[in-house]
């Protein structure tokens, strides 16, 4: 039959709709979740394999040569829906810096600011170490180079710092305030 179909044969071609279309309608289903769209994956696919109908010669296993098109289909297909026009605004607001509202950009400041103060009562050497690894981003080698004590002293002073530092903002509540803090404290 698949060779019959190469060679354009309708009757062959009707014949492997009937026989696959359900496997390829299952393939629609599983990826895009909609019996609509693998209705259209089940017509996609069999019209591609119509216009290359000559290039089914060399194919070696059908059933894989059709899940690879429709699961390719399928995944085109997915990426048209989701970078639409109507999806672009979207996206490009959602991933802005300046996506945050006038409420959240005042509560993230207060949580800078309560930040700064809890390193701000930390004692000077372990104050150090906690902007240093923190805000310059300096590894314990670095730390321990530019202070001349050992990592080992930079890492017990940013353990102890880390420690004093949560415990002061335990007291404050802001919802934010673990996801926000967490991320900036253990990064």
């Amino acid at each position: 039959m698949i060779q019959r179909l190469a060679e354009g044969d309708q009757y062959a071609f009707r014949v492997i709709f009937e026989r696959h279309s359900g496997q390829i309608h299952a393939v629609g289903l599983k990826i895009l979740k909609s019996p609509e769209l693998a209705k259209d994956l089940v017509q996609d696919t069999f019209m591609k394999v119509w216009h290359h109908r000559e290039q089914l010669k060399e194919v070696k296993n059908f059933s894989a040569y059709l899940n690879v098109v429709s699961r390719n289909l399928a995944i085109d297909l997915l990426r048209k829906k989701v970078f639409t026009t109507e999806n672009e605004e979207y996206l490009t607001g959602y991933f802005a810096e300046d996506a945050a509202t006038p409420g959240e950009d005042a509560e993230y400041r207060e949580l800078e600011q309560l930040l700064h103060n809890a390193v701000d009562n930390l004692p000077p050497q372990m104050q150090q170490v906690f902007r240093l690894s923190r805000f310059e981003r300096l590894s314990h080698a670095e730390i321990a180079e530019r202070m001349n004590i050992t990592r080992v002293t930079s890492k017990s002073y940013m353990v102890r710092a880390l420690a004093a530092v949560r415990k002061y903002l335990s007291h404050y509540q802001y919802e934010s305030l673990t996801g926000w803090i967490a991320i900036f404290l253990f990064s």
